[in-house]
């Protein structure tokens, strides 16, 4: 056999077709073997070489020769001819990666959306999720396993054709990513991940990370993501995902303040930060003091309010979009009363008390 670093993901990029008897794999996998096995499966051949048993033997494949059912030998036809040995059935079973186990594996590990569909065109290639950090962000995430260079090129010439917006793509180790190749990716601001520098194989089909998920993604987050406090107006504000607006608080402060929580993510914020600042003076726009009427009104808005108006129904949905804009949560976030005369905040809303 090669004589090539061991390790469970040194291994993927060495066995050509992750396919390889059991005796293959355990050379391979190295110390990684008892918990890397998890993530293979038979394929339902039956190998025709295998790797030699023989102590100081000639290393090269020998060929699997069966006379019968419990007749199975491995010949060596090489020049230096070395010994010939039995072989069982189980032996020239040929176990194979289980990529949707693993891409499975992944996708929980860097706390990716998973897909239903994850093949692509691309050989060796598979789309295992979406990172979202934030509402409104997501990125596909990519795995691709190959043994040459070119093959490596070929597909990172593939994903950056087929994708216009940003990705990741990961890989068991960085040594088929040239510097060329990695500078076209990060020229699309999108990401290479080497999977033996930032994950761990460990029992049971579980993956862990050798370091925060931020820090494993840096340079892509800074490449693709505001920071909080960017910009001269509105902010960034990280809404969490998967949330809704229900998960979503707003309590006045003072007339200008606000303290916004949506699930993990908070923070205070004026009517500036928000983006409801008038243009022209810089003062509060009317979908601000709309908002602040909302809260007054603990969120329902009608024609019993002291505040109603025929010109609230245009500034409710200019407010709904700053919202939207804000949150980045799909939706609207207002909706119509029961009786169908007024609005009601989907989300919890306060004045100062």
């Amino acid at each position: 056999m090669r004589n090539r670093p061991t390790g469970f993901w040194q291994a993927l990029e060495t066995v050509p077709g992750a396919a390889a008897v059991d005796a293959e794999w355990k050379a391979r996998f190295g110390n990684d073997y008892g918990a890397a096995k998890a993530f293979l499966r038979p394929n339902g051949k039956l190998a025709s070489s295998h790797p030699c048993m023989v102590q100081r033997g000639c290393g090269c494949e020998h060929e699997v020769v069966v006379h019968g059912p419990e007749d199975i030998v491995a010949v060596c036809r090489c020049e230096r001819g070395c010994e010939t040995f039995v072989l069982q059935r189980s032996d020239i079973v040929v176990y194979e990666l289980d990529r949707p186990t693993l891409d499975t594996a992944l996708a929980k590990v860097f706390g990716l959306i998973e897909e239903t569909d994850a093949g692509t065109d691309l050989p060796g290639t598979t789309r295992i999720g979406v990172y979202s950090p934030y509402a409104g962000y997501r990125f596909p995430v990519y795995l691709t396993i190959q043994i040459e260079p070119d093959d490596f090129s070929e597909a990172v010439d593939g994903l950056l054709g087929r994708n216009s917006t940003p990705f990741i793509l990961l890989s068991p180790t960085r040594e088929l990513c040239s510097a060329k190749a990695e500078k076209r990716l990060t020229d699309k601001r999108s990401g290479f991940v080497s999977l033996s520098e930032s994950v761990a194989i460990g029992d049971k089909r579980q993956l862990r990370l050798l370091r925060p998920l931020d820090e494993v993604l840096a340079q892509f987050r800074s490449s693709n993501l505001p920071s909080p406090k960017e910009g001269d107006s509105m902010v960034f504000f990280p809404t969490p995902p998967d949330a809704t607006w229900r998960d979503v608080s707003i309590r006045f402060k003072d007339g200008h303040t606000v303290s916004v929580k949506a699930k993990t993510a908070g923070g205070v914020f004026n009517y500036t930060q928000m983006g409801m600042a008038n243009k022209k003076n810089g003062d509060p726009t009317v979908q601000w003091d709309l908002l602040k009427t909302f809260a007054e009104e603990r969120g329902v808005l009608d024609w019993t309010s002291n505040k109603a108006d025929r010109k609230n129904q245009k500034r409710r949905e200019l407010l709904a979009a700053n919202l939207q804009d804000f949150f980045r949560i799909e939706g609207d976030p207002f909706r119509l009363t029961d009786d169908g005369k007024g609005w009601q905040a989907l989300f919890l809303i306060s004045p100062d008390e």
